[in-house]
């Protein structure tokens, strides 16, 4: 899916909203023999994600108390992945602040990084305030133009076009989840504050109610375990009173930015 290199360090800064799409590129890289993690989500679910995909790999899993200074990178391709909570999504500037303080402390290890963010409201959206400063090739989820992805719901439907014509298309409101979402939707609406309680669901209901949502659509890139993801869209469905659509998206946004990325690595070599 990539092309070959055998020596280097790869940097990986995502949401855990694209969890699965990440442990995806990374589980399907054959080059890639050592995973570090840093995770900061509560769920911590990606490194077992990786490690049921790719026995193969070394995988090692810390918190966000890492310290890079005491640890010895083998001199194996390997890749640095920091994945960052849904939590900072509530504040645009924050988010951008944190994760390019990642990249800031990975950089001296890694020859290439990658960002797994679209836009994600103003966040990223102007990539020569992201890049400044960063003396290491930075590559972000693009369009097949090059022009960056709204959020994570469009890099599942394939683009900026995609996403239009799939919000124009729906027949009313809809509710759009991913498989990260139809996972862990209630831990999500709590942490993004829809929610005070992720057992007390009437604010959530009241929410959806005032934006008249009649759908709940479910963008399946064939990730997650299809009988599982289809559970969860019928139960999301059923609590909020929504007609659930499963809707087949593309992995080739992830998997081209990720290539991009590679070459990077590559070129650096």
């Amino acid at each position: 899916m990539s092309p070959s290199v055998k020596t280097g360090v790869m940097g990986i800064v995502g949401c855990q909203v694209l969890e699965d799409e990440i442990a995806y590129v990374v589980s399907h890289d054959q080059d890639i023999r050592h995973v570090l993690i840093i995770d900061g989500t509560e769920e911590r679910t990606i490194a077992d994600k990786i490690r049921k995909m790719a026995p193969d790999k070394m995988v090692i899993s810390f918190g966000e108390e890492f310290n890079f200074k005491q640890y010895q990178m083998s001199p194996e391709l390997s890749v640095i992945l920091w994945l960052k909570p849904i939590s900072l999504h509530q504040s645009p500037p924050m988010l951008r602040e944190d994760v390019m303080k990642a990249v800031k402390i990975m950089e001296p290890l890694t020859k290439s990084v990658m960002l797994f963010y679209g836009q994600c409201g103003s966040a990223f959206r102007n990539m020569d305030i992201i890049t400044n400063g960063v003396q290491v090739p930075l590559t972000i989820l693009k369009d097949a133009d090059g022009s960056m992805i709204d959020d994570c719901f469009g890099t599942a439907l394939g683009g900026k076009e995609e996403y239009r014509l799939f919000l124009v298309s729906q027949p009313g409101p809809s509710y759009v989840i991913n498989s990260m979402w139809a996972a862990h939707w209630r831990h999500f609406m709590f942490e993004m504050q829809m929610i005070h309680d992720p057992n007390d669901l009437e604010e959530a209901k009241e929410i959806f109610k005032y934006m008249d949502y009649k759908r709940v659509v479910g963008l399946n890139t064939g990730l997650a375990d299809q009988a599982e993801f289809e559970r969860q869209l019928e139960e999301f469905g059923h609590l909020f009173e929504l007609q659930p659509e499963n809707r087949r998206c593309t992995l080739r946004v992830v998997d081209n930015a990720y290539k991009e990325a590679k070459r990077h690595l590559i070129e650096s070599a």
